[in-house]
């Protein structure tokens, strides 16, 4: 998972977080102890089989490598070496402890879209296809629902636009997919995809035409993808979909952000019920503003964890922003920022059981603990 947007807070930093808790009515975050990257470095996406091995992917500067993909195994958080040293990677989908796909941008050339393969040991080069007429590949989000199945979901650049990428992995090789667009449209963006079987995927993104940004959703039903009608609250100005995650394959729920009329940010998420999408409330904390969820994770049917950020009132210092659905209506979780950290946000999450979850994002430290500027952190919820 991935999206320009879901960077923007301190993407210039490139910062990064891992979080794990247990999604409860008031779970409370706690920090763990592990040791992180000396580099400035963020996480991006985020892919857990159990409550005992997860895949973090994202990117950091400084460094002889660009790419960041990091491993849990039992209790021990350590990194992994990419095969690409120019690659920075935004999605990772595992569907065991010996096969997870990330993907990402590599910047050599006119390198395409990067797709690396883990089996357990090492990473290996996949060969992710080249859009067509592209000058930049950028995959952000990816979906294995099987082990010779995966679908990344992100954007080509052309030489006059921006367009959604859809590409299939089949065990050997990418295949790139030429998306329908609505009528009318001028650009058009997708930051994730999640597939509940091989023959059931939905991406989901943005995009604009004469009208405000509005959120858009493609389905796959097994040969085709086809466009559905999101939804948006009354009196929207623009909104995007960042996160996707279908827990049944006649259901899904999507978060994202919205602007109102007066250009005030809210988190947006949505519900799919196998026919239609409808808009879901979302509180936003009595001292916050400028709110906006970057991914989501469920767990069951009716459970799902989501994370973001939002901005504190008084100050403005960026906060993560983590809420529970619990099948009916979303509340919100604590996950306290440490006195070290001036600024946090979350940009991936994945929920293995009811009572695991790892999010990844973003964290500035001010020199008091572990230095100074962005360094990834862990935080612990029960």
């Amino acid at each position: 998972m991935s999206n320009v947007r879901r960077f923007s807070l301190i993407a210039a930093l490139a910062l990064a977080v891992a979080a794990a808790f247990a999604p409860g009515a008031n779970a409370a975050w706690t920090g763990a102890s592990w040791t992180p990257p000396a580099t400035d470095s963020q996480f991006t996406g985020s892919s857990c089989v159990s409550s005992t091995f997860c895949i973090f992917s994202g990117y950091q500067s400084g460094g002889a490598t660009r790419g960041l993909l990091y491993r849990l195994e039992n209790t021990t958080y350590g990194a992994t070496t990419p095969a690409s040293s120019t690659a920075e990677f935004y999605g990772v989908s595992c569907t065991a402890t010996t096969l997870c796909i990330a993907v990402g941008t590599d910047f050599t050339g006119a390198t395409p879209g990067r797709a690396e393969k883990f089996n357990g040991s090492t990473w290996s080069n996949t060969s992710f296809a080249a859009a067509p007429s592209a000058v930049l590949t950028q995959p952000r989000g990816v979906s294995c629902p099987g082990t010779t199945t995966c679908v990344a979901a992100g954007r080509f650049q052309t030489a006059s636009a921006d367009t959604g990428l859809v590409e299939t992995w089949n065990g050997t090789h990418w295949t790139a997919t030429t998306l329908t667009r609505p009528s009318g449209t001028t650009a058009l963006e997708l930051n994730d995809v999640h597939c509940t079987t091989t023959t059931a995927c939905t991406a989901v993104g943005w995009f604009e035409s004469a009208q405000p940004r509005a959120p858009i959703a493609y389905r796959f039903n097994g040969s085709t993808w086809t466009t559905q009608t999101t939804a948006t609250l009354s009196g929207s100005t623009g909104a995007e979909l960042t996160g996707i995650a279908c827990p049944t394959t006649t259901s899904c729920h999507a978060v994202g952000y919205q602007l109102d009329s007066l250009g005030v940010q809210t988190a947006l998420a949505e519900t799919w019920n196998g026919t239609t999408w409808s808009t879901r409330s979302v509180p936003t904390p009595t001292t916050g503003q400028d709110a906006q969820l970057n991914d989501i994770s469920c767990f069951s049917a009716t459970g799902c964890i989501a994370v973001g950020n939002y901005n504190q009132s008084d100050n403005f210092n960026v906060e993560k922003h983590v809420a529970l659905w619990n099948g009916s209506a979303w509340s919100l979780q604590t996950d306290a920022r440490p006195m070290s950290v001036t600024d946090a946000q979350l940009n991936g999450v994945s929920c293995p059981t009811s009572t695991t979850c790892r999010a990844v994002g973003t964290s500035i430290y001010d020199g008091t603990t572990v230095g100074t500027g962005p360094r990834p952190t862990i935080d612990v919820g029960t």
